[in-house]
């Protein structure tokens, strides 16, 4: 069945860039290539650096509200790599699992509480980038509420953070003692049922220390700020027109597309969202609409800085990988 879902995920990934790239004017693609200013790009590498670090503080302020203490220095190089596998495994949640697997071999006896906290790593993730993209909206309101598509986008966006918080605030809030007894006596014939009281404890866990929750959500927003910056700075890159707030809330919608596990790592999904975007959202050089060679050579752009981010991820994973397994203190 796996295999099938992988196959899935090919096609459409094919699929979505064989649409775009048969249409493509490959003359203007080169020339947009080749006119980029190099000085922001490397400034856009250098936010994505800084962004895997504080990647690597939010999630060790995640793991030890569960009582997990791996090194700064660890929790960085295991973000590293699962940035590494989640270019390069199909989905866009390779690299989740394989940090759940380093901390998991460092913390056996807590593994449940070690998984716990990158699930919520990446659901806190997610609630950033879109309460970031939702508070950037005032400074493009116009620009929203005149095209439709915009705002459809805006309140989907808007409808998934409300989400988030509600399933949040649901498994804080609901009582589970004070369910009825036939729902107790059911629960005890759940088999495993100690790992998802586990998991449960552990989420609560979070309540009795707010100042490494608070904390990690601090450093989701910067590790966001940064992922976002990178749009801007790509966007001058290309001397486009577009601000900040412009550029930023484009992006962090890319970043909510990539992550959709229907496609491989994002691929093609990526470059739709770029082209579907800069029309909705007027993009402009010089005083003039962007084009779509413009729009796919910023997503190129943005993939080429994170594959390379990546591939030194993967070099970390070649020269730490056996260390990170048996918990070295000193990788």
């Amino acid at each position: 069945m796996k295999d099938w879902k992988n196959y899935a995920k090919l096609a459409v990934t094919a699929i979505i860039l064989t649409l775009i790239f048969r249409r493509l004017d490959w003359h203007a693609f080169a020339r947009e290539l080749a006119s980029m200013r190099l000085e922001w790009l490397l400034a856009g590498f250098a936010c994505i650096g800084v962004s895997t670090v504080t990647q690597a503080l939010r999630w060790r302020c995640l793991l030890r509200v569960q009582r997990v203490n791996p090194a700064l220095s660890q929790t960085w190089l295991i973000v590293m790599i699962g940035q590494f596998f989640n270019q390069f495994l199909p989905g866009s949640v390779g690299g989740d699992v394989i940090k759940a697997y380093y901390i998991v071999r460092q913390t056996p006896s807590l593994k449940e509480r070690a998984v716990l906290a990158v699930l919520l790593d990446r659901v806190l993730g997610l609630a950033a980038i879109l309460f970031m993209t939702l508070l950037l909206i005032p400074w493009q309101f116009e620009k929203i509420t005149a095209d439709r598509d915009a705002r459809l986008i805006i309140i989907g966006l808007a409808a998934l953070l409300v989400s988030v918080f509600l399933g949040l605030a649901f498994l804080w809030l609901f009582p589970l003692q004070k369910l009825p007894p036939v729902f107790h006596r059911r629960w005890q014939k759940v088999p495993k049922r100690e790992i998802l009281e586990s998991l449960y404890a552990g989420f609560h866990a979070h309540g009795k220390n707010l100042r490494s929750t608070s904390a990690a959500a601090a450093f989701a927003l910067l590790s966001v700020g940064f992922v976002l910056s990178t749009g801007h700075l790509i966007g001058r890159a290309f001397e486009l027109d577009a601000g900040y707030a412009q550029m930023t809330i484009i992006f962090s919608i890319v970043l909510c597309a990539i992550a959709l596990p229907v496609s491989v790592s994002g691929h093609g999904l990526r470059e739709w969202a770029f082209v579907t975007l800069f029309p909705i959202f007027t993009v402009t050089r010089h005083g003039q609409p962007a084009s779509e060679a413009t729009a796919l050579a910023c997503s190129t752009m943005f993939l080429g800085l994170t594959l390379l981010w990546a591939l030194i991820g993967g070099v970390i994973y070649l020269a730490y990988s056996h260390r990170l397994k048996t918990g070295d203190p000193n990788p």
